[in-house]
């Protein structure tokens, strides 16, 4: 009866305790409700505007069920963002990823392959032959060999079956949209996370540091990308411990502000992937820089953004990204 009075509760356009959204994630994902229930509670939740403490009780019903992972090198960080901007911007935060690895970084990257855009973090490993779909064990020996691992987030997450084909029915986005990012499998000490709802920001900050989830940098850009953009501010969230800071990088501090590249196609998206891992592409290296900077200042402790953009830069133009690009294709064909 208890499932029937929560969702009365949302119906009825009231916010549920940070107690209360425990309780009904842990039934949701334990199948306990019909689709069409499981369809009025996330529709219910997204018209009157998902709170903080239902969101940070999601969170922390969903860490319960997932696989984990366990990694001996520590600590890591992972790039992994909500995606969903629209924007069809190159896959920054995997070139990120690689990037920061081959800075001896180690990084246990969550993600799934594309929902709306043109081509995901998992598409755009598997064009490139670069493992993205291992079980626990692989996964685990691919990150202590390479200093790097994609953690496939269905594989991770058996218990979201239980609201797939809803989400699906729905063809709009739900509370279960943002809560990815935040349940990595390897459970890494750092994140950096891009949010497509710049809005959304400060909600989303005050709930993670309720679910007991920090050294996260949440950022969403002016101009609506999940990424640190090259044309506009990007507005960013710090959650430490004890406390919320916020911060805005401006890409005039860094070049001549310019306009964030499109993809048109997957061929198109390989292509620019390549090229700016490579530095071939001056703007490409720098929007790579630029985002990379977030996780080498917070990382490696750098004395401003300035210097943390500078040491990508290096990396980019060394070739020392393609080369760990390179070897995680390599080792993984």
């Amino acid at each position: 009866m208890k499932e029937k009075k929560l969702l009365s509760k949302i119906l009825n356009n009231k916010n549920l305790t940070f107690s209360e959204s425990k309780t009904l994630f842990k039934k949701i994902l334990q199948g306990e409700f019909k689709d069409i229930e499981l369809s009025a509670i996330l529709t219910g939740l997204k018209l009157k505007g998902e709170s903080i403490e239902e969101i940070a009780g999601a969170i922390t019903s969903l860490d319960k069920f997932k696989l984990k992972i366990n990694k001996k090198l520590s600590p890591a960080i992972d790039t992994c963002g909500t995606g969903g901007d629209g924007k069809n911007c190159i896959n920054v935060s995997t070139a990120v990823s690689i990037l920061l690895s081959s800075l001896n970084i180690p990084v246990v990257k969550h993600g799934n392959s594309a929902q709306s855009g043109k081509i995901g973090s998992a598409d755009i490993l598997r064009e490139f032959n670069i493992p993205y779909k291992m079980t626990k064990f692989e996964a685990e020996k691919f990150l202590s060999d390479n200093n790097f691992v994609f953690l496939f987030a269905p594989f991770y997450h058996p218990a979201m079956k239980h609201v797939a084909l809803v989400r699906k029915s729905l063809g709009t986005p739900t509370i279960f949209n943002y809560l990815g990012p935040f349940i990595n499998p390897a459970n890494p000490e750092l994140q950096i996370t891009g949010i497509n709802k710049r809005e959304t920001l400060p909600k989303l900050s005050e709930a993670l540091l309720k679910a007991g989830k920090f050294n996260i940098i949440l950022y969403s850009s002016f101009d609506g990308y999940d990424e640190v953009s090259t044309n506009a501010p990007t507005e960013c969230y710090e959650i430490r411990k004890n406390f919320i800071k916020k911060f805005t990088i401006k890409p005039e501090e860094f070049f001549k502000p310019f306009k964030m590249p499109e993809v048109k196609e997957v061929e198109d998206a390989k292509a620019l992937f390549v090229s700016a891992i490579k530095g071939e592409d001056e703007k490409l290296t720098k929007l790579l820089a630029l985002n990379a900077s977030l996780g080498i200042k917070y990382f490696m402790e750098t004395d401003s953004f300035k210097e943390a953009f500078n040491v990508a830069l290096e990396a980019i133009q060394s070739g020392k990204v393609y080369e760990k690009f390179l070897s995680l294709q390599t080792k993984g064909a």
